[in-house]
């Protein structure tokens, strides 16, 4: 039991210290605005999709991603957009890291009609 708690201890320093750190220089940005093919996972290790584009804005910042095997949304075929202010992201080695949760991405989540071909849209402001 002691076993667990001290893993869980750690493992809520590790998150707290993820979501802290998120922030993107003006490098990173550069390096990835309008990019194709960069991961992007959750706060907590998530997989999100592979991006089809990124487009850094002055107010906020778009994710166009493609939908993969392993991904947390569940709707297969369907594109993701995920809409957040650029300090809401960290760029690690070739990844890109959200700050939200993949349970506050999933609740976020609107999904189109069921007869739509549209894509997941996300929208997650600041908290």
């Amino acid at each position: 039991m002691t076993f667990f708690k001290t893993t869980a201890a750690a493992l809520m320093m590790t998150v707290t210290a993820t979501v802290a750190a998120a922030d993107l220089s003006a490098a990173d940005i550069q390096a990835i605005d309008g990019k194709s093919g960069i991961r992007v996972y959750t706060a907590d290790g998530d997989f999100l999709g592979v991006s089809n584009g990124i487009r850094v804005g002055s107010q906020n910042t778009k994710l166009f991603l493609f939908n993969r095997a392993g991904s947390v949304f569940r709707f297969r075929g369907r594109d993701v957009v995920i809409t957040t202010p650029a300090d809401q992201l960290t760029l690690r080695g070739n990844d890109l890291v959200l700050e939200a949760t993949t349970q506050r991405v999933r609740n976020k989540a609107q999904s189109p009609a069921s007869d739509s071909a549209g894509a997941i849209t996300v929208f997650l402001p600041r908290r």
